[in-house]
């Protein structure tokens, strides 16, 4: 066997056995991504699979390849209890990075939320000029010759509160017409509103204030 081929082989069953799943001769050569041939891989299997070193499985028309378990070391039962005491640590630090990584996105989206200075200093500036125009705007119809009396307001508020009632008291009437008429009517209510031409409060665009 070449100095090249042995390589290939060493290569290949390390990767494998770091791996310690099935794959497929396409997987292996695409994992290693394009270190060797995917001939040259093929074939490497297939001589692993030969000596032993690999077992082969065939299902279907696809073969897979694991490293043989039995040439794995294995570990005492110390040395597990070391393996699942990191992992436990290991797991905690996990969950603590997570909960800062949360924590920092949080801090993260608060500050792009918050206006620079620049932008704070052009709000608060246009937000001035505008007070002080609405400032003007209030000084000029508090003094103004032609405003509404107290006496005025009164007497439209209640020529106001007068049409809403009538609006309310015909709609009523309305609304009981047309039940009545619907009790003995054929067709649809789209239909009898179409017929007789009667326009809703919704059909255009209005609805009576509230009590």
């Amino acid at each position: 066997m070449s100095k090249a081929a042995g390589d290939v082989e060493d290569s290949v069953l390390h990767y494998l056995k770091q791996a310690n799943r099935p794959y497929s001769a396409v997987d292996v050569f695409n994992n290693l991504h394009g270190q060797y041939g995917r001939t040259l891989v093929v074939r490497t299997l297939d001589v692993l699979a030969q000596s032993g070193q690999v077992k082969e499985k065939v299902y279907g028309k696809q073969k897979v390849y694991v490293a043989d378990q039995q040439n794995c070391s294995t570990a005492d039962d110390a040395t597990l209890k070391g393996m699942d005491a990191e992992l436990l640590q290991l797991g905690v630090r996990l969950r603590a990075s997570e909960q800062q990584l949360q924590t920092s996105e949080c801090q993260l989206r608060a500050l792009q939320s918050t206006p620079t200075t620049p932008d704070a200093c052009r709000s608060l500036q246009e937000l001035q000029v505008a007070c002080s125009g609405y400032e003007v705007r209030l000084h000029g119809l508090r003094n103004r010759d032609n405003g509404v009396s107290p006496q005025q307001r009164d007497e439209i508020r209640r020529a106001n509160e007068l049409c809403i009632r009538e609006w309310r008291r015909r709609k009523r009437i309305a609304v009981e017409m047309l039940n009545a008429i619907m009790e003995g009517y054929p067709n649809s209510r789209a239909d009898l509103l179409e017929e007789t031409g009667f326009e809703t409060d919704e059909a255009c665009g209005v609805a009576l204030p509230g009590r």
